[in-house]
């Protein structure tokens, strides 16, 4: 996406970040997929969608991390980080992993 101009990459990792991501904490994309099936599950899903999930891997083509690319994305990140730094993105995310957690462990526990 980078590569092609489609977003930068603040926004390819808030797509990830804010769509699936999220998702994913709770059930991972297999059991997510099941659910997108409705009533038929994840038969109904590949029934209908196989097909073109197969052509939209197809149209990523063979993406190259040439070093041009390399450097849009390190400045991306760097845009992105805005001047925090490791420690300080590690501890935001593991603040954040833990209300996920707790969420998850509350919706096991029937308190979501």
């Amino acid at each position: 996406m980078v590569a092609e101009g489609v977003a930068d990459v603040a926004a390819v990792d808030a797509a990830i970040a804010y769509g699936p991501g999220l998702r994913w904490a709770i059930m991972g994309p297999n059991l997510t997929f099941h659910l997108a099936g409705g009533v038929g599950g994840i038969e109904h899903f590949m029934h209908h969608l196989a097909a073109p999930l197969q052509s939209w891997w197809q149209d990523l083509g063979n993406p190259e991390l040439t070093p041009d690319l390399q450097r849009r994305i390190v400045e991306g990140v760097a845009a992105e980080a805005d001047g925090r730094s490791i420690a300080e993105l590690a501890a935001e995310r593991d603040r954040i992993l833990l209300k996920v957690l707790e969420a998850v462990r509350d919706k096991d526990m029937g308190k979501g």
